[in-house]
């Protein structure tokens, strides 16, 4: 500008504009990467979120204003002792399949199926305009009956056809008597249409804003039931597993390495020989993100709730481990281990940045003892953990004898238990393609019942294939001959049953509903929808 002058800065002028620029510049970096480090869960523009183990969207530790201090010798610290009595807190009744079966599907979880399913089918039976549709011929089924609808589905896991009616076909090709003789057809159908697990909002109540709603009775009665009789062990893991679901969902999940790439993701807390102690469905939708704890923290806490300071050991692949993590487990007595991947925060530059040859390994150390290890093998392999300090040990493998770190070893061992989970559930499956996404999730969750109760069988009782006990269950699960008359789908509707008839109102098919004649009969005549007898015989 014409006439203006330039100032002269003097030293100290000078000093404090660079010291303040320098601050500015600090706090931008701090949060970009801030920014970068947080999965948005709650997109819901998208019905896919991709979540491989791989390649997906980084969700990092948050970022604390401590740098751990590394060292290359190990520190001198305590060792935690293991303080809890892992096993059976309750006994079944005897050693037969089916007690073990009972122990884990109790009374408590029919008495859910059964009250939910007759609300539904009532529900739906007002929704319907179609005067024959199959929901008009509904009886209220009871726990006995549920459970003949159980083993015919546990059996067509056995028996693998491809449409449900093929099974009740009476022609050469598919004559199968057992599923004739203990339910008709039509009235196994009409049971899959109502099954429900929880109650929907009735109009004028507001919708809940848990997404997971139609199967959260499910997931609570599970977690509930395994940590009420299962006290669990020292060495535990964390791991995804999918459940196939290519239909519109909004948390919807995509992990490549899967074997079923599309579907709903959960996160388990199993033992190392299979046995599944607790379950968190993933449902996108931002809860478990906060100012001090990020998503892989939540789900590691919401996991472990009740199962801190007795010891345990943690084994946790790279989606989860982190220096933060570790550092927190550590203060609630609880160990970890697994791989890590190598552009989490606070991680040491010397290890990472290390260029090894093959058999070569380097490790560092903080000061509470946690152990951060890169070996090359094949290629480079990063480990973290608080338990085991960095040794070779020696494996034998099917062409050679190898050495390997002890955190590798010891995270080998325990990290198949998910995956083992996973194979047993494929060998038969009952889940059938649906248009409901939360009946899929609900019967994957009794199939995980029932594998829990073969697991606990094995190891508590003797060793049985999984067909075997599979069909001890099913055989076991029907009715004795003198309780078949009492199933619901064998008697005819009592008098005290009845319902208003639907009449067509006129020629553009909307329905009414007349006056119950048994009710008109005794001269009841004030009735809003359902009749008050109908009423009576429900309450």
């Amino acid at each position: 500008m014409k006439g203006s002058k330039n100032k002269v800065l003097t030293d100290d002028e000078l000093l404090r504009m660079l010291e303040s620029d320098a601050i500015f510049s600090s706090e931008e970096e701090f949060v970009g990467d801030s920014d970068n480090d947080y999965l948005a869960n709650d997109n819901e523009n998208d019905n896919i979120t991709n979540s491989d183990d791989e390649d997906e969207v980084e969700i990092s530790d948050v970022l604390t204003n401590s740098t751990p201090i590394w060292l290359t010798d190990p520190p001198n610290v305590n060792h935690i002792e293991y303080t809890a009595t892992p096993g059976l807190k309750l006994l079944p009744e005897s050693d037969r399949p089916i007690d073990y079966f009972n122990f884990l599907f109790t009374d408590e979880l029919l008495d859910l199926l059964v009250e939910e399913t007759n609300a539904y089918a009532l529900e739906f039976f007002f929704k319907t305009s179609h005067q024959n549709a199959r929901i008009s011929n509904w009886v209220d089924t009871n726990k006995l009956e549920m459970k003949t609808f159980l083993s015919l589905a546990f059996h067509m896991g056995t028996i693998k056809l491809n449409r449900l009616e093929d099974y009740w076909k009476t022609s050469k090709l598919f004559n199968i008597p057992f599923f004739q003789e203990n339910m008709s057809r039509n009235r196994f159908m009409l049971l899959f249409q109502a099954l429900h697990f929880s109650r929907n909002p009735q109009e004028g109540e507001v919708a809940p804003l848990n997404r997971l709603h139609k199967i959260q009775p499910l997931i609570n009665y599970f977690n509930s039931k395994m940590e009420e009789i299962y006290e669990p062990s020292k060495n535990l893991s964390i791991d995804e597993s999918m459940v196939l679901w290519r239909g519109r969902l909004i948390f919807r999940q995509y992990i490549k390495n899967k074997k079923h790439k599309y579907g709903v993701k959960m996160y388990m807390l199993a033992e190392p020989w299979g046995l599944i102690h607790r379950v968190l469905v993933y449902s996108g939708q931002g809860y478990d993100v906060s100012n001090n704890m990020c998503h892989t923290e939540y789900v590691v806490e919401k996991l472990m709730v009740g199962l801190f300071y007795k010891g345990r050991s943690l084994y946790m692949d790279n989606f989860y481990n982190s220096v933060q993590l570790s550092q927190k487990m550590l203060k609630k007595l609880t160990y970890t281990t697994g791989t890590l991947r190598s552009n989490r925060k606070n991680n040491p530059k010397d290890v990472i940045n290390k260029k090894l040859k093959k058999g070569e390994s380097i490790s560092m150390y903080t000061e509470d003892g946690i152990c951060i290890v890169k070996w090359k093998d094949k290629r480079d392999v990063l480990m973290i953990s608080s338990e085991f300090p960095h040794s070779m040990c020696e494996v034998n493998t099917i062409r050679e004898i190898k050495e390997k770190p002890i955190s590798v070893v010891k995270y080998n061992e325990n990290m198949s238990d998910i995956d083992r989970q996973d194979q047993m559930t494929s060998y038969y499956p009952f889940e059938r393609k649906s248009l409901r996404w939360y009946k899929k999730i609900g019967f994957h969750f009794l199939h995980l019942l029932l594998i829990n109760s073969y697991f606990l069988y094995n190891k508590h009782v003797k060793k049985m294939s999984l067909y075997e006990y599979r069909l001890s269950i099913i055989q076991d699960l029907l009715p004795s001959d003198e309780n078949i008359v009492n199933t619901a789908h064998k008697t005819k509707k009592p008098d005290n049953f009845h319902l208003p008839k639907k009449v067509l109102k006129n020629e553009k098919k909307m329905y009414l509903y007349k006056r119950c004649k048994i009710c008109y009969d005794k001269g009841i005549y004030d009735w809003s929808f359902i009749c008050n007898c109908y009423k009576a015989a429900i309450s």
